[in-house]
Protein backbone atom coordinates (compact mmCIF):
# COMPACT_ATOMS: atom_id res chain seq x y z
CA UNK A 1 0.00 0.00 0.00
CA UNK A 2 3.12 2.20 0.00
CA UNK A 3 2.24 3.61 3.40
CA UNK A 4 4.78 6.09 4.72
CA UNK A 5 3.85 5.46 8.35
CA UNK A 6 6.31 2.57 8.68
CA UNK A 7 9.17 4.91 7.76
CA UNK A 8 8.38 7.49 10.45
CA UNK A 9 10.35 7.88 13.67
CA UNK A 10 7.35 7.24 15.91
CA UNK A 11 6.69 3.86 14.27
CA UNK A 12 10.30 2.79 14.84
CA UNK A 13 10.23 3.95 18.46
CA UNK A 14 6.94 2.12 19.00
CA UNK A 15 8.35 -1.06 17.44
CA UNK A 16 11.37 -0.98 19.76
CA UNK A 17 9.24 -0.24 22.83
CA UNK A 18 6.98 -3.21 22.12
CA UNK A 19 9.80 -5.57 21.05
CA UNK A 20 11.99 -4.81 24.06
CA UNK A 21 9.53 -3.55 26.65
CA UNK A 22 6.98 -6.37 26.58
CA UNK A 23 9.54 -9.21 26.95
CA UNK A 24 11.27 -7.22 29.69
CA UNK A 25 8.03 -6.88 31.66
CA UNK A 26 7.19 -10.58 31.25
CA UNK A 27 10.71 -11.61 32.29
CA UNK A 28 10.66 -9.35 35.36
CA UNK A 29 7.26 -10.70 36.45
CA UNK A 30 8.51 -14.27 36.01
CA UNK A 31 11.68 -13.51 37.96
CA UNK A 32 9.64 -11.86 40.73
CA UNK A 33 7.42 -14.97 40.90
CA UNK A 34 10.59 -17.13 41.04
CA UNK A 35 9.46 -19.44 38.22
CA UNK A 36 12.77 -19.60 36.34
CA UNK A 37 15.32 -22.33 36.99
CA UNK A 38 16.17 -25.95 36.24
CA UNK A 39 13.30 -27.31 34.16
CA UNK A 40 14.46 -30.95 33.95
CA UNK A 41 14.24 -30.65 30.13
CA UNK A 42 10.44 -30.43 30.25
CA UNK A 43 9.48 -29.17 26.77
CA UNK A 44 12.90 -27.57 26.32
CA UNK A 45 16.41 -28.60 25.42
CA UNK A 46 19.22 -29.09 27.95
CA UNK A 47 18.92 -25.56 29.27
CA UNK A 48 17.01 -23.81 32.05
CA UNK A 49 13.57 -22.27 31.64
CA UNK A 50 10.55 -22.87 33.93
CA UNK A 51 11.31 -24.68 37.18
CA UNK A 52 10.36 -28.35 36.98
CA UNK A 53 9.42 -28.48 40.67
CA UNK A 54 6.32 -26.33 40.14
CA UNK A 55 2.86 -27.81 39.74
CA UNK A 56 2.17 -29.03 36.22
CA UNK A 57 -0.53 -26.45 35.54
CA UNK A 58 1.80 -23.69 36.76
CA UNK A 59 4.50 -24.96 34.40
CA UNK A 60 2.07 -24.92 31.48
CA UNK A 61 0.87 -21.42 32.38
CA UNK A 62 4.34 -19.90 32.59
CA UNK A 63 5.57 -21.75 29.50
CA UNK A 64 2.67 -20.21 27.60
CA UNK A 65 3.19 -16.72 29.01
CA UNK A 66 6.97 -16.57 28.68
CA UNK A 67 7.45 -18.23 25.32
CA UNK A 68 5.27 -20.80 23.66
CA UNK A 69 2.11 -18.73 23.59
CA UNK A 70 3.89 -15.95 21.69
CA UNK A 71 5.57 -18.50 19.44
CA UNK A 72 2.28 -20.13 18.46
CA UNK A 73 0.79 -16.67 17.87
CA UNK A 74 3.77 -15.96 15.61
CA UNK A 75 3.01 -19.12 13.63
CA UNK A 76 -0.54 -17.94 13.03
CA UNK A 77 0.34 -14.32 12.22
CA UNK A 78 3.20 -15.18 9.84
CA UNK A 79 1.10 -17.80 8.05
CA UNK A 80 -1.69 -15.26 7.57
CA UNK A 81 0.71 -12.59 6.31
CA UNK A 82 2.37 -15.04 3.92
CA UNK A 83 -0.96 -16.17 2.44
CA UNK A 84 -2.22 -12.59 2.22
CA UNK A 85 0.99 -11.35 0.57
CA UNK A 86 0.96 -14.16 -1.98
CA UNK A 87 -2.70 -13.43 -2.74
CA UNK A 88 -1.96 -9.71 -3.09
CA UNK A 89 0.96 -10.35 -5.46
CA UNK A 90 -1.03 -12.77 -7.63
CA UNK A 91 -3.94 -10.34 -7.84
CA UNK A 92 -1.62 -7.40 -8.62
CA UNK A 93 0.19 -9.33 -11.34
CA UNK A 94 -3.05 -10.40 -12.96
CA UNK A 95 -4.51 -6.89 -12.82
CA UNK A 96 -1.43 -5.33 -14.39
CA UNK A 97 -0.82 -8.30 -16.74
CA UNK A 98 2.72 -8.49 -15.41
CA UNK A 99 3.59 -12.07 -14.35
CA UNK A 100 7.15 -10.97 -13.56
CA UNK A 101 6.15 -8.04 -11.36
CA UNK A 102 8.90 -7.46 -8.79
CA UNK A 103 8.77 -6.07 -5.27
CA UNK A 104 10.80 -3.03 -6.27
CA UNK A 105 8.06 -2.11 -8.75
CA UNK A 106 5.40 -2.15 -6.06
CA UNK A 107 6.99 0.24 -3.57
CA UNK A 108 10.02 2.49 -3.59
CA UNK A 109 10.86 1.18 -0.12
CA UNK A 110 11.18 -2.45 -1.29
CA UNK A 111 13.97 -4.27 -3.07
CA UNK A 112 13.73 -7.43 -5.15
CA UNK A 113 15.73 -9.29 -2.50
CA UNK A 114 13.06 -8.48 0.09
CA UNK A 115 11.06 -11.36 -1.35
CA UNK A 116 13.55 -13.67 0.40
CA UNK A 117 12.14 -12.59 3.76
CA UNK A 118 8.81 -14.15 2.88
CA UNK A 119 10.59 -17.47 3.52
CA UNK A 120 11.22 -16.56 7.17
CA UNK A 121 7.96 -18.16 8.26
CA UNK A 122 9.04 -21.47 6.70
CA UNK A 123 12.40 -21.34 8.48
CA UNK A 124 10.63 -20.55 11.77
CA UNK A 125 8.23 -23.48 11.36
CA UNK A 126 10.91 -25.96 10.34
CA UNK A 127 13.27 -25.12 13.21
CA UNK A 128 10.85 -24.44 16.07
CA UNK A 129 8.09 -26.98 15.45
CA UNK A 130 9.90 -29.69 17.45
CA UNK A 131 9.76 -27.71 20.70
CA UNK A 132 6.15 -26.80 20.03
CA UNK A 133 5.32 -30.49 19.53
CA UNK A 134 6.93 -31.31 22.90
CA UNK A 135 4.96 -28.48 24.50
CA UNK A 136 1.72 -29.79 22.98
CA UNK A 137 2.38 -33.33 24.21
CA UNK A 138 3.18 -32.06 27.70
CA UNK A 139 -0.02 -29.96 27.83
CA UNK A 140 -2.04 -32.98 26.64
CA UNK A 141 -0.56 -35.12 29.42
CA UNK A 142 -1.26 -32.47 32.06
CA UNK A 143 -4.86 -31.84 30.99
CA UNK A 144 -5.85 -35.48 30.51
CA UNK A 145 -3.58 -36.99 33.13
CA UNK A 146 -2.47 -39.64 30.67
CA UNK A 147 0.88 -40.81 29.39
CA UNK A 148 1.51 -40.74 25.67
CA UNK A 149 2.50 -44.10 24.20
CA UNK A 150 6.29 -44.35 23.89
CA UNK A 151 6.50 -40.75 25.08
CA UNK A 152 9.97 -41.04 26.62
CA UNK A 153 11.53 -42.29 23.38
CA UNK A 154 9.61 -39.77 21.30
CA UNK A 155 10.45 -36.93 23.65
CA UNK A 156 14.14 -37.79 23.51
CA UNK A 157 14.14 -37.62 19.70
CA UNK A 158 12.15 -34.36 19.71
CA UNK A 159 14.45 -32.86 22.34
CA UNK A 160 17.51 -33.43 20.15
CA UNK A 161 15.73 -31.94 17.13
CA UNK A 162 14.62 -28.99 19.25
CA UNK A 163 18.15 -28.44 20.56
CA UNK A 164 19.47 -28.29 17.00
CA UNK A 165 16.57 -26.25 15.59
CA UNK A 166 16.43 -23.59 18.31
CA UNK A 167 20.18 -23.05 18.06
CA UNK A 168 20.18 -22.99 14.25
CA UNK A 169 17.62 -20.20 13.89
CA UNK A 170 20.25 -17.44 13.99
CA UNK A 171 22.39 -19.29 11.43
CA UNK A 172 19.47 -19.70 9.02
CA UNK A 173 18.51 -16.04 9.46
CA UNK A 174 22.12 -15.16 8.61
CA UNK A 175 21.82 -17.15 5.39
CA UNK A 176 18.64 -15.29 4.40
CA UNK A 177 19.61 -11.80 5.56
CA UNK A 178 23.30 -11.86 4.59
CA UNK A 179 24.31 -14.63 2.21
CA UNK A 180 21.16 -14.64 0.05
CA UNK A 181 20.73 -10.84 0.14
CA UNK A 182 22.60 -9.39 -2.85
CA UNK A 183 23.05 -5.93 -1.31
CA UNK A 184 24.46 -7.22 1.99
CA UNK A 185 26.57 -9.90 0.31
CA UNK A 186 28.16 -7.38 -2.07
CA UNK A 187 28.73 -4.95 0.79
CA UNK A 188 30.52 -7.57 2.88
CA UNK A 189 32.64 -8.69 -0.07
CA UNK A 190 33.48 -5.09 -1.00
CA UNK A 191 34.60 -4.31 2.56
CA UNK A 192 36.74 -7.44 2.68
CA UNK A 193 38.37 -6.58 -0.64
CA UNK A 194 39.01 -2.98 0.45
CA UNK A 195 40.62 -4.14 3.70
CA UNK A 196 42.87 -6.53 1.78
CA UNK A 197 43.74 -3.74 -0.67
CA UNK A 198 44.52 -1.34 2.20
CA UNK A 199 46.75 -3.97 3.83
CA UNK A 200 48.67 -4.53 0.60
CA UNK A 201 49.04 -0.76 0.13
CA UNK A 202 50.44 -0.41 3.66
CA UNK A 203 52.88 -3.24 3.09
CA UNK A 204 53.98 -1.66 -0.18
CA UNK A 205 54.51 1.73 1.48
CA UNK A 206 56.56 0.14 4.27
CA UNK A 207 58.82 -1.61 1.77
CA UNK A 208 59.33 1.48 -0.36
Amino acid sequence: YQSEWCMTTISKVLAHCVSWGLPFIITMVGAFKNVFGEDLSISSGPWCWIRGCLKNMEIVKWMTITGKGWEIATYIVTAFLYIYLKYYMIKRRRREHAPDLRYSQISMHLRDDDENYVLLWFVLYLLRIWGTARYGIFVFRVIHGKDVYNFDETDMVLMHLQSIGDSAQAFCNCLLFCVKDTTVRRGIWRNLCWRERDRQLRDYNQIH
